[in-house]
């Protein structure tokens, strides 16, 4: 699996809201990057709290 750096990460994000009129329109794109570039189903583990 591999991790996205910040500048890779900023880029998507730019791309997902750069055409973008409100908070929604936003939203969907950032929804529609995910749902492009995210591989699922996905393995993840969650740190315990200290």
């Amino acid at each position: 699996m591999r991790t996205l750096g910040r500048a890779e990460l900023e880029a998507m994000i730019e791309e997902a809201t750069v055409d973008a009129y409100n908070e929604d329109e936003q939203l969907t794109g950032l929804f529609i990057i995910l749902e492009e570039h995210l591989g699922l189903p996905f393995t993840t583990e969650v740190p315990a709290s200290r």
